[in-house]
């Protein structure tokens, strides 16, 4: 069910012509589902739909990575961190090419990502980095 949800939200958020996402996930997303969906999206370099799955705070400079560095690939490291019931943080392996900036590098990296629960109670990407 949750692969069937993804290629579904992947489809809608890709549309026609490289337009921005149709399909919001729905607000009963777990988080690990949407930062599932956001990874698959960073992986593709469909940042329009990697952007629907976070909250304003999370850009470049605090975690998004899409448009600043190819990620060739992307693994969740185990179960998330709960610092509270409405913040988990996932820690990831992923492989990149780096910033031109030096800011990130080439190669294999641990990455964190931050999610919170938001109002509507869906869970979004607040942010991110290389530390916790």
């Amino acid at each position: 069910m949750r692969a069937a949800v993804l290629a579904v939200f992947l489809l809608g958020a890709v549309g026609a012509c490289g337009a921005p996402p149709s399909v919001i996930p729905p607000d009963s997303w777990p988080p690990a589902t949407v930062l599932d969906a956001y990874l698959h999206a960073l992986l593709s370099g469909d940042c329009a739909a990697g952007h629907a799955l976070g909250t304003e705070t999370f850009r470049r400079g605090n975690g998004e990575l899409c448009g600043e560095t190819t990620v060739i690939s992307a693994r969740v490291n185990g179960d998330p961190a709960t610092p509270s019931s409405d913040e988990v943080v996932f820690a990831t392996t992923l492989v990149t090419t780096g910033t031109a900036d030096g800011s990130v590098p080439a190669g294999a990296i641990t990455w964190f990502y931050a999610l919170g629960r938001q109002p509507a109670g869906s869970w979004r990407l607040t942010g991110g980095g290389s530390g916790p």
